[in-house]
């Protein structure tokens, strides 16, 4: 097989030292500032439970509006709102900029600091 060689290439992703492919999401919760790494697509409301805090939530079906959590940093990390979830937050007068509901909410990448006001 003369002529057949393989050779590396790294992916240049992986050289950058700031940016690695596999940092999996991170979900951090204040007041106690515990923490916790998801994979992506986890909901929040579990992410919350791997970090070790016990999570209000009522429905779990994104319609009565228990788990509404105010969201410090990281909303561009987080899926995108819902219609059914936007209602639900109108109803409870929570601004879908700041909140989100923890039972339909995946964290799909980055940081994602939540603030708990139970």
């Amino acid at each position: 097989m003369a002529g057949h060689y393989l050779i590396h290439q790294p992916d240049a992703v992986t050289h950058d030292p700031f940016v690695s492919p596999h940092i999996m999401p991170k979900v951090t919760l204040l007041p106690g500032g515990q923490s916790a790494e998801v994979p992506s697509g986890t909901l929040l409301l579990d992410a919350g439970e791997q970090a070790g805090v016990e999570m209000e939530a009522g429905c779990f079906n994104c319609s009565c509006g228990t788990c509404a959590v105010e969201i410090a940093s990281g909303m561009e990390n987080l899926d995108p709102p819902t219609d059914e979830e936007l209602n639900v937050l109108d109803q409870w007068n929570k601004d879908p900029d700041k909140y989100r509901l923890t039972c339909c909410v995946k964290i799909q990448k980055g940081d994602v600091v939540i603030r708990l006001e139970h």
